[in-house]
């Protein structure tokens, strides 16, 4: 039993932890496929900052809650919230901006270094509403995320659930139109890139073997205590 929750704690951790550094490691490359400030914006969903950076905070904060630590640490927890309720911040943001119809300033523009070494204003689109949502329900499971509370895991699970709705009708999508391109006019992408979508699969998995993880720890906890009750009372029988 033991040895199965090591395993699962360690793939929460290991996909936390890949997808940050990925994610971080794209950003500055980003600039070679991006289109100019100038430039016509495109109407096929691609990957844009906005989606990896949410991404990129959200599997640091995975990685933060499943870090392999004997017991969770107060700070562990204030750390990983906290990075969890930036992205919903910036997911809410966004989604209403979407339902007003009024655009904060400069959010599209990302000043990333070209070969020169120059910052080049370009254009990196925002997220769309369908990533924005993903985003937001992904935050708002590990917002709360608390193992000892089980109407909490409960809302953990069913956001995580929900987040991976939209990537798996998404990956539905692309293999359906497999090989041939997706139009513009479909449905199953849901607006979300294929790197988006494996992302998010890849992200939503993580978060699913963290809470297999916690529930097996939670099960095991009792019965630890009585072996250890045991082991006492021999030792005072001896």
């Amino acid at each position: 039993m033991m040895s199965q929750v090591q395993k699962r704690w360690s793939y929460s951790f290991i996909i936390g932890l890949a997808l940050f550094l990925i994610c971080l490691a794209y950003i500055p490359q980003w600039q070679s496929h991006a289109p100019r400030i100038h430039a016509s914006v495109p109407t096929s969903p691609y990957l844009t900052p906005w989606t990896v950076a949410s991404v990129t905070i959200l599997g640091l904060s995975l990685a933060i809650a499943a870090a392999p630590l004997r017991s969770q640490h107060p700070i562990q927890t204030v750390l990983s919230k906290t990075l969890a309720l930036l992205v919903f911040c910036f997911a809410a943001v966004f989604l209403l901006e979407y339902a007003s119809g009024i655009r904060v300033p400069d959010l599209d523009i990302f000043l990333l270094p070209d070969v020169s070494g120059q910052r080049v204003a370009q254009y990196s689109a925002r997220p769309t509403p369908y990533s924005s949502i993903t985003s937001l329900l992904f935050s708002v499971g590990l917002l709360f995320l608390k193992r000892d509370e089980t109407w909490r895991m409960r809302v953990f699970l069913f956001s995580v659930l929900a987040g991976l709705l939209l990537p798996a009708l998404g990956a539905l999508g692309y293999l359906f139109h497999f090989p041939s391109p997706p139009t513009q006019t479909s449905l199953v992408k849901v607006g979300l890139s294929l790197p988006a979508v494996i992302l998010y699969l890849v992200l939503g998995s993580g978060l699913l073997a963290l809470r297999r993880r916690l529930k097996a720890v939670s099960t095991d906890a009792p019965q630890m205590q009585k072996a250890m009750g045991r082991r006492f009372s021999l030792r005072k029988k001896d």
